[in-house]
């Protein structure tokens, strides 16, 4: 979970299918965004792949970085890295094909 320091109601996950089993849900890598403090919940898709991506995403690798707009990175375990500069509306891969990700921290601009 990635939650915005600028806002408590707001908070982004990263659905995966078991705690035991650490991949995301059939093969398509979702973040979901809440404003509500849970209540509701938004699949922010644009730019992450959605067939065929079982990706292993540890706690650590998903962060935010405070600013405005506000910044989401996280990693996986096959080496890839996704970013979204802009509260998560859209994605792009940072990184391919690097050692495996198991934690993300980014600063303040």
């Amino acid at each position: 979970m990635a939650v915005d320091p600028g806002d408590p109601d707001r908070a982004f996950v990263i659905p995966l299918v078991s705690e035991m089993d650490r991949v995301t849900v059939e093969g398509r890598v979702r973040v979901y965004e809440t404003c509500d403090r849970g209540a509701s919940w938004r699949a922010l898709t644009a730019g992450l792949p959605q067939k065929d991506a079982y990706l292993t995403i540890l706690r650590q690798s998903f962060c935010a970085d405070g600013n405005d707009p506000l910044g989401l990175f996280f990693g996986a375990t096959s080496g890839d890295i996704f970013a979204s500069v802009d509260g998560g509306e859209s994605w792009l891969a940072a990184a391919r094909h690097l050692p495996p990700v198991l934690s993300v921290r980014m600063g303040r601009a």
